[in-house]
């Protein structure tokens, strides 16, 4: 057996290293609930990846038995935001990963607000130094935080976006490529990369041809799996053309401008149009980015304005207003070998010299939130707040001698050796983004904040005099630096939650300023205060107490010399003992008010001066100890309640008895011991 154990041992290893993974694997379409698995193998065999939330112990297995070069293979249910380790190979055994570098995480599901990092690279796939260089600058700023959005802004493997190019300046890149094992990305295509779609995708192979659009294909589209029906959030598209996904509250829209057609038909661009307006009519996230390949405006490797550039022109004309009308966030593109960001605009679709600053430019300081210069937005895109567009061609590609001169532009960077990628920050109301250059330095920085502050309106509270008030303010929105007050007149209460303890009613104001958009939200609620009036006790017979109250709607409790007698809530009483009697009324809010003392003494014992009762302690808990003189010795004792009713009796047969009243419920008692024509009576009080 051990033999044959062996052999069958020897015989797997030589399947599994007789093949190698020549792609990958790297991972798509990056769901709260699911992923796929992509990579290529030097010969055909079937596919199998292994999974789990420990590095060391991957329990969970999918297959699929047909043998192939190319592997796709999705994993579904999975928990959302974890982390999870991978390896993937054939039945015969693991070809690659199965240690800690090769995992992933999953998203957030849709819309759950969660600190979100992307990082987007445009124009990077020609395998050189600025590749690597921008790659290295980036895990070097993000260490272990690492990114949960990665976008391809196109131009992904150049000169032609062929699918050896893809292997060589993309997936075997040293000092870049190992980023593929722990990083999905999100791509959109460029033009190079159309360069192996147009042929592959029409007869005569000529550019921008006017097909259907489910008939793009090629390279590009053979190695991607983009979630085209939603799977990540936002609206299907049902097309790997376009796609939008969802990241925590971040609405991601991947658009095509290779979509355009020489015959200006605008059918692709149409298409597209009908479907960004389906997805933004349904978007709820608090942040939208739209990317894609040709920059609408830029003075780079690309002029915005040059006759040429028709895609530019059609993206800038018909695409532009469409995300304006949205109010969306920020545009990202790549195609000019360059870094340009403009301010916060809106309303410039045409060429560089009809730019209106006085009209367009929504915000004209320099947005860095430093400088208390944040660009601030409203949470709805009923109002055109502006759109920040930012062209990053240059994770890989660069240009000497760019004029870098557009009105629009903020900021501009190029040259032979600029070299860069963009890094966005997400958190609650605030989006900051940076141009990370391939040095480390930060050339550029600006943020986004939006007011988005709603606060629930609060309740009228009653509360009875001498009582306090526990408020808490409720809302949604807002940043972690936030300022919040009651207010009543002068009075100023601060924090989240107050303790409010007016003595008549009175109105308060609860306003809840963010100070970093000076959003301030407001609301109003009266605490009205109750003050019973105290009730009197009348005897309209002998030996029987009434209630004299105005109040209606009231319970009464009796008691006697300051403790509650058990079952006494009518506004009658017959008193049992004397002492001390009063009321406490109570009404429906739960605010009470007690008589002034009324003493009864006319209830007469027949009682021995010669006799004597001790009894402690006095109030009691389980047990009292009493006294007694020589002459009541054997004397029969009861404990009687308010009520008259005997609970106990017994014999006192010596001068100390302990009694056990462990089963007599709180209340005031009497233990009574009568002898003959002797009694004597005590009170006490169970505790």
């Amino acid at each position: 057996m051990r033999l044959i154990l062996f052999f069958t041992f020897i015989f797997n290893i030589a399947l599994a290293t007789g093949q190698t993974v020549v792609r990958g694997p790297y991972m798509q379409s990056n769901t709260h609930e699911s992923i796929i698995f992509m990579w290529r193998t030097s010969t055909e065999t079937n596919t199998k990846v292994w999974y789990g939330t420990d590095p060391n112990n991957l329990n969970l297995t999918k297959v699929i038995s047909a043998n192939v070069k190319d592997h796709i293979i999705k994993v579904d249910g999975l928990a959302p935001l974890t982390t999870y380790y991978y390896a993937v190979g054939t039945t015969s055994g693991v070809l690659a990963g199965g240690t800690a570098s090769y995992t992933f995480k999953t998203h957030p599901v849709p819309g759950t607000p969660t600190p979100t990092r992307i990082w987007a690279i445009g124009d990077f796939g020609r395998g050189n130094q600025g590749q690597i260089d921008c790659k290295q600058s980036f895990e070097n700023y993000t260490g272990n935080r690492g990114a949960d959005v990665w976008l391809w802004l196109g131009d992904n493997a150049y000169q032609d976006g062929s699918d050896a190019e893809y292997q060589s300046k993309v997936f075997a890149v040293n000092g870049f490529s190992d980023v593929f094992s722990r990083l999905p990305f999100y791509p959109c295509p460029g033009n190079h990369d159309y360069n192996s779609v147009w042929p592959a995708s029409t007869t005569l192979g000529i550019p921008y041809s006017n097909i259907p659009l489910v008939n793009h294909k090629g390279p590009y589209y053979d190695l991607v799996e983009v979630p085209k029906y939603a799977e990540a959030g936002g609206y299907p598209s049902q097309l790997e053309v376009f796609y939008s996904f969802d990241y925590g509250d971040v609405h991601f829209l991947s658009l095509n401008s290779e979509v355009f057609d020489y015959t200006l038909s605008y059918d692709g661009i149409n298409q597209m149009i009908q479907w960004i307006r389906n997805d933004l009519d349904q978007n709820t996230r608090k942040f939208t980015i739209a990317y894609f390949h040709q920059c609408p405006y830029s003075k780079g490797s690309h002029d915005s304005d040059a006759a040429y550039e028709l895609v530019i022109k059609a993206m800038r004309e018909k695409i532009i207003p469409v995300l304006e009308e949205y109010d969306v966030d920020l545009v990202v593109n790549g195609h000019s070998h360059v870094f340009e960001r403009s301010y916060l605009m809106n309303g410039h679709f045409g060429k560089s010299d009809s730019f209106n600053a006085s009209t367009m430019v929504k915000s004209a300081t320099n947005g860095k939130f430093s400088d208390g210069n944040a660009y601030i937005k409203d949470n709805s895109y009923a109002t055109k707040n502006g759109t920040v567009y930012v062209v990053c061609g240059n994770s890989g590609s660069s240009e000497g001698g760019p004029a870098l001169n557009h009105p629009a532009m903020f900021y501009s960077d190029g040259g032979s050796s600029a070299y860069g990628s963009f890094v966005i920050d997400v958190y609650k109301n605030r989006l900051d983004a940076k141009y990370l250059k391939s040095d480390g330095q930060i050339g550029d920085e600006f943020t986004i904040l939006k007011k988005d502050l709603v606060l629930q309106s609060l309740s009228n509270l009653i509360i009875c005099k001498g009582q306090s008030a526990n408020v808490q303010a409720l809302f949604t929105g807002g940043s972690d630096n936030l300022e919040i007050k009651w207010v009543a007149g002068s009075t100023i209460t601060s924090g989240n939650t107050a303790t409010l303890s007016p003595v008549t009613t009175t109105t308060y104001t609860l306003s809840v300023k963010d100070l970093y958009t000076q959003q301030i939200e407001t609301t109003t609620f009266t605490i009205t205060v109750t003050e019973l009036p105290a009730p009197a006790i009348s005897e309209p017979l002998p030996g029987t107490l009434e209630a004299v109250s105005s109040v209606q709607n009231i319970s009464y409790q009796w008691n006697i010399n300051g403790n509650p007698i058990t079952g006494a809530t009518s506004n009658y009483y017959t008193p049992q003992f004397n002492g001390n009697y009063t009321l406490t009324i109570t009404n429906q809010q739960g605010c009470s008010a007690t008589s002034e003392v009324f003493i009864v003494q006319s209830l007469s014992v027949e009682e021995t001066t010669s006799s004597t009762l001790k009894l402690f302690p006095n109030p009691a808990d389980n047990q009292i100890t009493f006294s007694i003189s020589d002459d009541m010795i054997n004397a029969p004792y009861s404990v009687i309640d308010n009520q008259g009713k005997i609970i106990l009796s017994g014999i006192a047969d010596s001068k100390n008895t302990i009694l056990n009243i462990n089963s007599l419920v709180p209340g005031n008692y009497i233990l009574r011991i009568k002898k003959e024509d002797k009694t004597i009576n005590q009170s006490f009080i169970k505790k």
